[in-house]
């Protein structure tokens, strides 16, 4: 560690620190200050007139000493914000973390606004999830951004490889967006490669720096106990980048460091690299979060996170977020996100819409389905719902569990369910009958000219047409339906069955849910058929002779028609939702192409 150079920048940045400073803020002894203060002045690059007292400050840069240190300029910073923050969920639902508030500032332009106060105005921010919402920042601070298409599926190694050649030739800060930094740690000159550490009681599974006497870095060690760990960003020279960038160069190019930090290189090169050293930091100069019990115990003041996934919940109940108690994520839906969470001793459940879901989805719908249901006990006990956004609150169901759809004694009171469902006369303006959703899906596939994987796509949709003929021909009956029947939108708590989410209701033909439901659990036509048996046989105490086929045989072609439109349907939205930039359904959507052909065999 250049402490000559670290104390003569100081003096520049604040004449009046003291010996005492420098020891604390460098992790010396006082003699060594001493000593340091000696040596920088017999070199001219000080000058104080009371030398000898280790207390006072009152030193002076010389006009050698501030040339000397202005030739070390610092020439950019990189910010990496590529990451989803799947740790600090529920927030980053729909806000990218760095986007999170601390203290009631966004930790990245909290972070730019540090480097601009240190004279580093040349600041670029590789984005990658929610890309756009960086946007404004362009124009706030004057910043660059560069997209990273790789964010989802690769680590930090990835995102240091596509700004590598914006720092070639260039003294480099490399920050991360996802940290609070209490006070500015940065400088307009920088003389020597470093990393932040931080002083830390328990590193847990931290990475913890193995150091000489001079705080060289040679190897990196996980966990222990009252040392220093890897954190926050770093301070990289040209010679140091210029060693450095093949090597990412190299391990970017392998098979298997797609989960690589860009940090894995650096650690297993440091006798190949040139030195770097380590920058040690106390506590309560960093900070960073895994989770939002972190954030919790760090910032109880705050009225607002800046996420909307958790405001919604604390505006309905008119507290502050830090108020908000025991969340819990539950695993992300097709379509939306949720998680539990408890509030004056009461458990409940919020569900966030996933991203472009208003592309696809009336929530106006959904809330008049919600309020129509209210009276009738099949669904959930709604606290809160925003026919805007789709933001909802319900009670939770404790020791509740999805249907088993193996399990023909749940699958009858399912069926009943159902049936009592669609003979409840309720009304809304809105056909959700699979027919029209699949010739939407098919429009939005031609007009935005989305990339179809499948070769005989066009056949299939000629092969759909002669279908939707003969379903027209018969296909009369209208009832509220729920549009995506399957076992995890009915609940099983206590005796009770409920039926949740209906995003995707509307009016249309009652036996399209059974059909539906049959694709989703990968039913063949016989087995689908023989819930529609039970869906006949329940009996609800309502006439339901005006939802029943005339004869099996009638129904039997509906149920295998709509099955296979259900099945071509799931194809379709998942072709649009993938070029929405969603998540990989995996085989969900080949699966419903191939359905759409064997029911179409059975039909022909």
């Amino acid at each position: 560690m250049n402490l000559e150079f670290l104390v003569t920048r100081t003096i520049l940045e604040n004449a009046n620190v003291s010996q005492r400073d420098l020891a604390k803020k460098f992790f010396v002894s006082l003699g060594k200050i001493n000593s340091v203060i000696n040596e920088i002045y017999d070199k001219g690059l000080i000058s104080k007139s009371n030398l000898n007292n280790k207390n006072e400050g009152a030193y002076q840069i010389t006009d050698k000493g501030r040339k000397e240190v202005e030739s070390h300029k610092v020439d950019k910073a990189i910010i990496f914000a590529c990451g989803m923050g799947v740790r600090l969920a529920p927030l980053t639902f729909d806000t990218p973390k760095s986007f999170i508030k601390i203290k009631g500032e966004r930790m990245i332009e909290r972070q730019i606004e540090q480097l601009l106060e240190a004279g580093i105005n040349d600041i670029t921010i590789m984005v990658g999830y929610m890309k756009e919402k960086f946007d404004y920042l362009i124009d706030k601070y004057d910043v660059k951004l560069i997209y990273n298409r790789e964010y989802k599926n690769k680590n930090t190694l990835s995102t240091f490889y596509h700004a590598r050649e914006i720092m070639r030739n260039k003294n480099v800060y490399v920050c991360v967006s996802d940290v609070y930094i209490s006070e500015n740690i940065y400088h307009k000159y920088e003389i020597e490669p470093y990393y932040i550490g931080s002083l830390a009681d328990d590193l847990k599974n931290e990475w913890r720096y193995i150091i000489n006497s001079k705080n060289k870095i040679n190897a990196v060690e996980i966990g222990g106990y009252n040392d220093f760990y890897l954190v926050g960003p770093c301070f990289l020279t040209k010679e140091f980048l210029d060693k450095l960038i093949p090597m990412i160069e190299e391990y970017y190019n392998k098979t298997s460091t797609d989960n690589y930090y860009w940090e894995d290189v650096l650690v297993r090169n440091f006798d190949k690299l040139p030195d770097i050293y380590l920058h040690k930091l106390d506590k309560g100069v960093i900070f960073e979060f895994d989770n939002l019990e972190d954030i919790h115990r760090f910032d109880k003041e705050s009225i607002s996170y800046g996420s909307e996934a958790i405001s919604f919940v604390s505006k309905a109940f008119h507290i502050k977020d830090s108020e908000i108690n025991d969340i819990k994520c539950i695993k992300e839906g097709m379509t939306n996100h949720s998680y539990i969470f408890s509030y004056d001793n009461t458990k409940y459940l919020a569900r966030v819409p996933g991203e472009n879901t208003d592309a696809y989805i009336d929530r106006n719908v959904e809330g008049e389905i919600l309020e129509k249901l209210k009276p009738y006990n099949i669904t959930e006990d709604i606290i809160y719902f925003d026919k805007r956004t789709g933001y909802k609150i319900s009670k939770y169901f404790n020791d509740a569990r999805v249907l088993n759809e193996n399990n023909v004694d749940e699958m009858k009171k399912c069926m009943a369910l159902y049936k009592k469902f669609h003979l409840l006369n309720i009304k809304v303006d809105a056909d959700c009958s699979i027919i029209k959703k699949l010739d939407e899906y098919i429009s939005i596939i031609k007009e935005k000219n989305i990339y179809v994987p499948y070769e005989d796509f066009e056949e299939v949709i000629d092969s759909a047409k002669k279908i939707k003929n003969y379903l027209d021909s018969v296909d009369t009956v209208k009832t509220l339906t729920h549009g995506d029947p399957n076992p995890n939108n009915i609940l099983i708590v206590g005796n009770e069955l409920k039926m949740i989410d209906f995003e995707y209701g509307g009016m249309a033909n009652p036996l399209s849910d059974i059909a539906l439901f049959g694709d989703y659990v990968r039913f063949d036509v016989d087995k689908t058929f023989e819930l529609y048996k039970m869906y006949k046989e329940a009996d609800v105490g309502v006439d339901d002779s005006a939802i029943i086929p005339k004869s099996d045989e009638v129904a039997l072609k509906m149920i295998t028609s709509f099955m296979a439109l259900g099945g071509l349907y799931n194809a379709v939205w998942t072709i649009v939702r993938c070029a929405m930039g969603d998540v990989d359904f995996g085989e969900f959507g080949m699966v419903g192409y191939r359905a759409f052909k064997s029911c179409y065999s059975k039909i022909m």
